[in-house]
């Protein structure tokens, strides 16, 4: 514990408070396919809080650059009909903190988290319309079933990338 000053634990506690909220709108989109304004808004009101209290330099002027690209971005998948308005606010408030340093391994990431669960998805509608295999978890067999318009909730993927860029926070101070 040679790390243990004042300044290093306001920004552990800071960092721990981004993914707890993270964590929180990525378990509402899983129960309501919601991702609450409030905790998008919350994650970015808190990253002024990690600037101040980070124990090494941010570079906030180009992760605020990075966060409106990604929220261009994401707003160009919910026009698209891909992801959520809440998935594209909540992407973007994990990309301020991301910042340019860690932007690229979080987008691949989620991606690859977002990825598994479309393929947990289709899996559950593929068994469960398999003759004689019943699963608790799988739903009610729907034979037009199509993974490319399935609703998926994107935000616990986008959390599972923001944990990610927490850990790699703590670890680096």
């Amino acid at each position: 514990m040679e790390n243990l000053n004042p300044a290093t634990v306001v920004s552990t506690i800071v960092v721990l408070a981004f993914a707890g909220l993270v964590f929180a709108a990525a378990i509402s989109d899983v129960l309501r396919y919601i991702v609450p304004n409030r905790l998008c808004l919350a994650v970015c009101l808190l990253y002024p809080v990690h600037i101040l209290s980070a124990t090494r330099p941010v570079s906030w002027q180009d992760a605020v650059l990075i966060a409106v690209l990604a929220l261009v971005a994401g707003f160009a998948l919910f026009a698209w009909g891909k992801w959520g308005g809440g998935d594209a606010k909540l992407f973007a408030a994990v990309a301020l903190w991301a910042g340019p340093s860690l932007f690229l391994e979080m987008a691949l990431i989620t991606s690859l988290a977002g990825g598994v669960m479309a393929l947990f998805i289709w899996l559950q509608h593929r068994l469960a319309r398999a003759p004689g295999l019943m699963l608790a978890l799988a739903p009610d067999p729907d034979p037009d079933f199509d993974i490319m318009q399935a609703q998926i909730p994107y935000g616990a993927a986008i959390a599972v990338g923001a944990l990610y860029v927490a850990f790699t926070l703590l670890k680096v101070g």
